[in-house]
């Protein structure tokens, strides 16, 4: 895995918001240059291939979350991680799980039963 020194001033460079997409994006590079080579043109045609994928892969993925309901929650940290929340849920992660991420990730204090109402208020985002 890369150092976060390397990945942070990557994803601020090439405009992606995720540290995943930042590797991926790495990857896909590497195997486009063993499958076309190395030369100037070749390079640009890829990277703007991979950042375009990339990009409206970010761009959908924002979409669907937009429709997280935050109303009725007073939480200020709930509502902060609220994305990272149901993206962990929906990875298959239990809630105290995600409790504990979240604090050794974000130094966020946030109990586990107020995270378990917020996923039980979100149920119609998460059944679609």
């Amino acid at each position: 895995m890369l150092p976060r020194t390397q990945i942070k001033p990557l994803m601020k460079k090439l405009a992606i918001k995720e540290e995943k997409n930042v590797v991926f994006f790495l990857k896909r590079l590497e195997g486009w240059i063993r499958a076309n080579g190395h030369t100037d043109i070749s390079l640009a045609k890829g990277i703007n291939k991979i950042l375009d994928d990339i990009h409206k892969k970010e761009i959908q993925k924002a979409k669907e979350f937009k429709k997280i309901n935050l109303e009725g929650i007073k939480h200020p940290l709930l509502k902060k991680y609220a994305k990272e929340i149901i993206e962990l849920h929906l990875q298959g992660w239990g809630v105290r799980r995600i409790q504990k991420w979240l604090w050794e990730a974000h130094k966020a204090k946030i109990s586990h039963s107020s995270i378990h109402r917020f996923i039980k208020q979100q149920k119609s985002l998460l059944e679609a």
